[in-house]
């Protein structure tokens, strides 16, 4: 009898989940020449929630809506209130979902064209050489040589919140919504809720975002929440910060939300706490395979479980649970199992958050600074000081730069304004490559652009080191590949 390693194998790589992740981890497979398969529980709508729930549909509605309120400088507020009082709920939500089509269509031309299988079914662990899976039809095996779980995630629902699509929602019942209520209450100040509090507030909707804590966002660099928290009101959002809902009834076509001072009434409310890995079924108990509190796998640098040829990655790993860092996951898992070495998974990325105004950042927060006793300074960027934002109308921003104070690298990129998850793109290039604040002051920007704001925030950081004006090079010795030094 033939040992199960020299078995012929069904497939290279088994693929569990359709989304970010699991999309990229089998295209770069397939791009080396491996049979790949992905299991996916509903077929007819791949991409999980970053094609159909989350990502792309609400980023889609919030362009559309910070497009409105751009004109405010140009024609005025009158016109800006005529278009939104005259906004359509099927428009709005008829154009994201016109998104999501388009997308997963090219999604479905990869894979055709990279010759990847794809099976309906429900997949769970035989062992560490074969997945099962379920389907309609029944049930069958298939052996592998590489596993990898990219399941996803899926709003938090606590059984006590009386969840039913229309009154009490969460993130996946958004596009279900019939008509445009007159009044939300949100439940939960990070990403999610924060960007929804702008997308419903930029509409009209009488919004209040409630939140436990005192301050949203907590994770950021809180002098760019700040702003942003700033911007959210004069949007029209509400705060109610550091309280926690102590009851909640549906009453009709109201619902009742009691807090610890006060009761409000909306038309619905929007529960935003977080997202769960979807991870239970898959026999991750059966294989020993550990996870943690929120059923997030445990993985290591290389995002390998225990067993060393089953992976995982993506939101079924939990944080920073984004679609842009699960897609490289995914492809970072594919060359690892087959023997391309990429190094180290990057140690930073961008974060966007999707709000009006965006709000975007890479690197160390200040607050991260000052716990581990980093000697540094500010340089800040202020968008009224930049043209092109000046031009645009759009001069609420904040571009702020961390600068190490002995080495001049650049250590923490934080902008919030207008195009700032593209602007952040440029200091995760620069904090990429070791790059030195003197950097940003030697390159020539083209003139208007928000682009600016990087050595304008350079310069305002540099001249704190070098008070008597004198901008000198980087020291020396700490040196990496640097631009020559201004003279």
């Amino acid at each position: 009898m033939a040992s199960q390693e020299n078995l012929q194998r069904d497939f290279d790589l088994i693929v569990i989940g359709s989304g970010s992740a699991g999309i990229h981890a089998a295209i770069q497979a397939a791009k080396i020449h491996k049979h790949v398969c992905i299991i996916e529980r509903d077929p007819q709508r791949i991409g999980g929630s970053w094609i159909h729930t989350g990502t792309l549909p609400s980023k889609t509605l919030r362009e559309g809506l910070a497009a409105i309120h751009s004109l405010n400088e140009h024609v005025g507020k009158h016109w800006v209130h005529r278009l939104v009082h005259d906004l359509q709920r099927g428009r709005l939500f008829e154009h994201a979902h016109q998104v999501s089509i388009q997308e997963e269509l090219i999604l479905r031309e990869y894979i055709k064209e990279n010759r990847i299988e794809m099976l309906q079914g429900i997949g769970t662990l035989e062992n560490q050489n074969a997945v099962r899976v379920l389907s309609n039809t029944g049930s069958k095996i298939l052996s592998t040589d590489f596993i990898f779980i990219a399941t996803g995630s899926r709003p938090d629902r606590p059984e006590h919140i009386p969840f039913d699509g229309w009154r009490v929602i969460d993130s996946d019942d958004v596009f279900n919504l019939e008509t445009i209520p007159k009044s939300m209450v949100i439940y939960g100040a990070g990403v999610i809720g924060c960007e929804y509090a702008c997308i419903f507030a930029a509409m009209g909707v009488d919004l209040t975002l409630v939140h436990g804590r005192e301050s949203i966002l907590q994770y950021c660099d809180q002098e760019i929440v700040k702003e942003l928290q700033s911007f959210m009101q004069n949007l029209g959002v509400k705060f109610k910060l550091g309280t926690r809902i102590s009851q909640m009834n549906v009453e009709g076509s109201q619902v009742k939300i009691s807090l610890a001072q006060e009761t409000i009434e909306c038309d619905v409310m929007f529960w935003a706490s977080g997202r769960n890995p979807v991870t239970e079924n898959l026999g991750l108990e059966k294989m020993a395979i550990p996870y943690d509190k929120n059923r997030a796998i445990l993985v290591n640098e290389n995002f390998q479980t225990p067993i060393p040829n089953i992976y995982a990655g993506g939101d079924a790993i939990g944080p920073p649970a984004l679609a842009a860092t699960a897609s490289q996951h995914g492809r970072f898992v594919a060359c690892h199992m087959f023997g391309t070495n990429l190094g180290n998974f990057p140690k930073d990325y961008p974060i966007g958050i999707y709000t009006i105004p965006e709000c975007s950042m890479v690197g160390l927060t200040e607050e991260a600074l000052i716990r581990e006793g980093r000697e540094y300074v500010v340089g800040r960027a202020s968008y009224k000081e930049v043209a092109r934002s000046i031009i645009g109308g759009q001069t609420h921003g904040l571009l702020k730069m961390l600068i190490d104070k002995k080495t001049h690298q650049i250590l923490g990129i934080h902008i919030v304004g207008d195009d700032a998850c593209n602007l952040v793109h440029i200091g995760l290039a620069f904090m990429t490559k070791n790059g030195h604040a003197q950097d940003f002051i030697n390159m020539v920007f083209n003139y208007p652009t928000l682009a600016e704001a990087y050595r304008i925030a350079a310069f305002n950081g540099l001249n704190k080191i070098f008070p008597d004006g004198v901008i000198k090079g980087p020291p020396f010795e700490r040196r990496k590949n640097a631009y020559s030094s201004i003279r």
